[in-house]
């Protein structure tokens, strides 16, 4: 009667080589997944920082308020516009924070990773007619990572008497009419910002 014969050593080579075919495919099938989850959970937290974010800038722009300023022997509107900041006079609720008229600043500023689109505010009683915040100012980091942050105003240009978009907007009678931010974070994997645009208040035109 014939022996039954055992795996030879090349047949036990061959074997574990595919083994290790197999588990080597397992794992680059398992790294994938895990880098594609991770990339999805970090793309859902940009898209949540975004709507966090545009909702606290549309909630602050729309508090906007034409308070006028006497500076030297001009009047002028407590805003001042330039392409990284903004600044503005609001009257807030009394939730959440303290309510009440606010002096409003929208700043880029070095962050913790690049820039940083800082939001300060502090309660004033038409004491100043500057943007100087005191030590005792709120300030609250909105966006971290920013690779690019321009602001713009559209209102009427009175060099040229129309309507058009602007760089800036200071030491004007009236408010602008819409305010615009276009920003783009530094990070390549994040979607997106769409324009944020936001109409400020109407006030009749000076005449």
């Amino acid at each position: 009667m014939r022996t039954q014969r055992g795996m030879t050593l090349m047949e036990l080579v061959v074997a574990l080589g595919l083994l290790a075919l197999l588990v080597a495919t397992l794992a680059g099938a398992l790294g994938v997944t895990v880098r594609g989850t991770a990339a999805m959970d970090a793309r859902a937290a940009h898209s949540e920082t975004m709507r966090i974010a545009q909702e606290t800038l549309r909630r602050y722009l729309t508090q906007a308020r034409p308070v006028r300023w006497r500076v030297g022997q001009r009047e002028q509107v407590g805003f001042t516009g330039e392409a990284e900041q903004v600044g503005f006079v609001a009257v807030m609720p009394p939730w959440p924070g303290e309510g009440g008229v606010h002096l409003v600043r929208l700043a880029l500023r070095d962050g913790g990773a690049g820039k940083a689109l800082v939001l300060q505010r502090q309660p004033t009683a038409g004491e100043q007619s500057v943007f100087a915040f005191g030590a005792g100012a709120d300030e609250t980091v909105l966006v971290d990572g920013i690779l690019t942050l321009r602001w713009a105003y559209f209102g009427l240009d009175p060099g040229v008497r129309r309507l058009q978009w602007r760089t800036e907007w200071r030491a004007q009678a009236t408010l602008p009419k819409l305010v615009r931010l276009d920003l783009q974070l530094a990070d390549p994997t994040a979607p997106p910002w769409p324009p944020l645009v936001v109409a400020l208040p109407l006030e009749p035109e000076p005449r």
